[in-house]
């Protein structure tokens, strides 16, 4: 089957229900386009998942799968990023930080603040792509065990690193400060050039998208602050 993910024409054979179901809305309408990539999974790869980390079969085909993708997009100006992703009124938003952060709570009040101009585009990880100078947030199937996400793709105007505090502040980092953070939540390979590629992919993003420390609580007035400050930006 072809799907379309990030812009990108893929072609995977979902053989178990949990990606079967969760691909649906990224089938591509003209299944005869040559894909740009090609991903699959063996039964033994399968196998050997279930052993290491005993989860089902469902989820270690759903996994697995993500993995491939996530790798495979290295080295076309794209790489996965570990947060919840919102869009409003069409510009895209990522929040990140380590587990525990509050993403998923944040980007919650922010789709409750904005009601209907806001759209959830990944809750788990959402891609980040560079196309014609600009950094695109893309949705994806792969996005956690709650399955909030949309085939969709916007401008990215910011990156929010997230830190519980009871009083609400936000500041813009440093590149060198950004990198260090966002690589501790994406998918680093071992082979030299795909760690190659994602350096670049991150650098290329930098250069165009502000990434800011944000210390809040769970208020609207986070919310608006963070929106305020990151749509400031473009």
């Amino acid at each position: 089957m072809l799907y379309s993910i990030a812009d990108f024409y893929v072609e995977y054979e979902p053989k178990y229900p949990r990606l079967t179901k969760r691909s649906e809305k990224y089938l591509a309408h003209d299944q005869s386009i040559t894909p740009e990539i090609s991903i699959s999974v063996t039964e033994e790869e399968i196998d050997e998942h279930v052993l290491n980390y005993e989860v089902s079969r469902d989820l270690a085909e759903y996994v697995l799968m993500s993995i491939k993708f996530y790798t495979e997009i290295l080295g076309k100006d794209a790489f996965f990023l570990h947060s919840s992703a919102v869009s409003v009124d069409g510009y895209g938003f990522a929040f990140t930080g380590p587990c525990g952060a509050g993403k998923s709570t944040h980007s919650a009040l922010w789709r409750k603040y904005f009601g209907s101009r806001a759209i959830a585009i990944n809750d788990d990880k959402p891609v980040i792509r560079i196309i014609n100078d600009t950094a695109f947030v893309c949705g994806t199937p792969f996005s956690g065990k709650h399955d909030i996400n949309s085939n969709t793709m916007v401008p990215l105007c910011g990156i929010a690193v997230l830190n519980q505090a009871k009083e609400n502040s936000i500041v813009r980092l440093k590149p060198i400060e950004a990198t260090a953070i966002l690589m501790e939540q994406t998918l680093r390979c071992t082979e030299a050039d795909k760690m190659m590629a994602l350096l670049e992919a991150l650098d290329e993003t930098l250069q165009r998208v502000p990434v800011y420390r944000l210390s809040c609580n769970i208020s609207f007035e986070a919310v608006e602050l963070c929106f305020n400050t990151l749509r400031g930006n473009t």
